[in-house]
């Protein structure tokens, strides 16, 4: 790794100008868009959360900008507890609604998505969102995955998009996956699920229709 030392920016031109030979110099001393550089810095794809599109960072960064919209993107963990005044999150982390919370009007994107205790509002995450408490939720809900506790019950008032649906507890609402929805012993699923395939193990019940196609977005706008 080269070693970069700071020098103090002394001109001797009147203008108090760098002559552009020194400029370049200090550019390239800066500068981590070598090829040299990229090589030796380890590197992760993210998805943006703004514009949907991949871009490449440090793996060890924090934060970072699209390089196609221009958007702060957050890379850091976070917890929400009860009387927490953030209610708005963006991130490329996960998120853990902690057991002790009764929060509503939340509005979160993430990975990872953690209900722990009351968490109402509009959830978008790319990865998995898991539900281990009672909840009543108002907003839009677009997951990769959603998997609802044992022992839960969950009312979905605008229903669940998502990719994969694993269901231990109790779901009222609309359910639409582009794959498989799986209704576990004891579940309870009261409502209709677009999906490819619906499985119901043994002591699982649906009370709806069963279409065998994911339903267009769009459809159930408001």
């Amino acid at each position: 790794m080269p070693v970069y030392r700071t020098e103090p920016l002394i001109s001797t031109c009147a203008s108090g100008l760098l002559p552009e030979g020194e400029c370049k110099r200090r550019v390239a001393l800066t500068s981590f868009n070598s090829r040299e550089s990229r090589a030796k810095v380890p590197g992760k794809d993210v998805v943006c959360y703004e514009c949907g599109r991949r871009s490449r960072v440090p793996a060890a960064a924090l934060s970072a900008n699209c390089i196609h919209c221009h958007a702060h993107l957050r890379m850091t963990d976070v917890e929400l507890k009860q009387g927490s005044t953030r209610l708005t999150v963006r991130t490329l982390g996960n998120v853990t609604v902690l057991s002790d919370a009764v929060l509503s009007q939340l509005s979160i994107v993430c990975h990872n998505l953690n209900i722990n205790g009351r968490g109402n509002g509009a959830f978008r995450c790319s990865g998995r969102m898991r539900i281990m408490e009672d909840n009543r939720i108002d907003g839009d809900v677009r997951v990769g995955s959603l998997h609802v506790s044992r022992g839960t019950t969950v009312t979905f008032n605008r229903g669940v998009f998502a990719e994969n649906v694993d269901i231990y507890g109790k779901v009222y609402g609309r359910i639409n996956a582009t794959g498989k929805v799986k209704l576990h012993r004891g579940a309870v699923l009261c409502g209709d699920c677009y999906a490819p395939v619906l499985v119901l193990k043994g002591g699982a019940s649906h009370s709806g229709n069963w279409i065998k196609s994911a339903l267009n977005p769009v459809e159930t706008a408001e």
